[in-house]
């Protein structure tokens, strides 16, 4: 009798070989007068910023972001402590609370793209993941103005798309583009996506991050991933869209500078999650890494079905 050895941990996360034919290319991002003075000259890029943020559009609204609450809530989202302590990419304060940080989010997308901020390179990764389903229901967190979730809405234009971020700015300004852009089957609301307990377990078909990993220290990461873990459906494929772990001495020295400048304060703590090896960890299946470019990655992993599918999830927990 033969037996057949269990996968170890290093194979259960194994990357993926080549990417397949027709794959966007990653060149990286065009090093910009902007992103040279935010690396090299922070106190100058902080002092830029201040000024650059009062000749944007002002998307005001109440402190409390009382205006961004999903129908039906109560009361508005809380916001985490680690977003006041240790802000984010030089801003000099939590940007995404500055009234101009959508339109100014907006500006900087359009000269200086990342892999998985380009509406051809998302969709395709979506395609190539998903297939040819049709959900009902996705959800995108830590959504920005909408790069991922306007991309998910016009795939699956029957489907009620919803993204959730923690920078009202941001949620207005992406609600803007959706007026403009005439899209129905979108929503933006006002959320801390380690605490989505605004939405009952199992809700989703779709379930989806971008790029909010790497900037939040590591028991409130591990927290957004169990709250995606919670909303996705049984059987059903949840993606992270993040930076990938260090993988070279290269790498790791990186991670270290951008950390000590303050660009991303919490990278560090953010290699210590080891996302792959933690999803398996947490019971995932199949979960493996269809594409590194550069700084990019995507994470693939689906959520165990119910040993007995004709059950109902009342039943079953009952």
């Amino acid at each position: 009798m033969t037996t057949t050895a269990k996968p170890t941990l290093q194979e259960k996360t194994a990357v993926i070989g080549s990417a397949p034919p027709g794959t966007p290319q990653y060149a990286g991002p065009p090093m910009t007068l902007e992103l040279w003075i935010s690396k090299y000259l922070p106190a100058l890029h902080k002092v830029k910023q201040k000024i650059k943020f009062r000749m944007l559009e002002q998307m005001d609204g109440p402190f409390d972001a009382t205006d961004l609450m999903p129908p039906g809530a109560t009361q508005p989202a809380k916001y985490p402590a680690y977003f006041f302590m240790k802000p984010v990419h030089t801003f000099p304060k939590p940007g995404g609370l500055d009234p101009a940080f959508g339109p100014y989010h907006g500006e900087f997308q359009k000269r200086t793209t990342f892999y998985f901020t380009k509406p051809e390179t998302i969709k395709f990764w979506l395609q190539k993941v998903y297939g040819d389903i049709k959900p009902e229901r996705a959800i995108d967190l830590a959504c920005g103005i909408g790069a991922t979730t306007f991309v998910m809405a016009e795939l699956w234009p029957e489907c009620e798309v919803i993204g959730i971020d923690l920078s009202p700015s941001n949620l207005r300004y992406a609600r803007k583009l959706a007026e403009e852009r005439g899209v129905k089957n979108i929503r933006f609301y006002h959320m801390d996506a380690g605490d989505c307990s605004f939405y009952p377990d199992e809700s989703f078909d779709v379930v989806n991050e971008s790029y909010c990993l790497h900037e939040m220290p590591t028991y409130h990461s591990r927290a957004v991933v169990k709250e995606m873990i919670r909303l996705s459906k049984p059987g059903h494929l949840i993606t992270w869209f993040d930076w990938p772990p260090a993988e070279t001495p290269g790498d790791l020295a990186r991670r270290e500078e951008i950390a000590k400048r303050g660009s991303e304060p919490f990278m560090l703590q953010y290699l210590d999650l080891r996302l792959e090896q933690y999803l398996v960890e947490l019971g995932l299946e199949d979960v493996h890494r269809p594409v590194r470019a550069g700084a990019n990655m995507l994470v693939v992993a689906r959520k165990p079905a119910r040993k007995d599918a004709s059950v109902p999830a009342a039943a079953a927990s009952s």
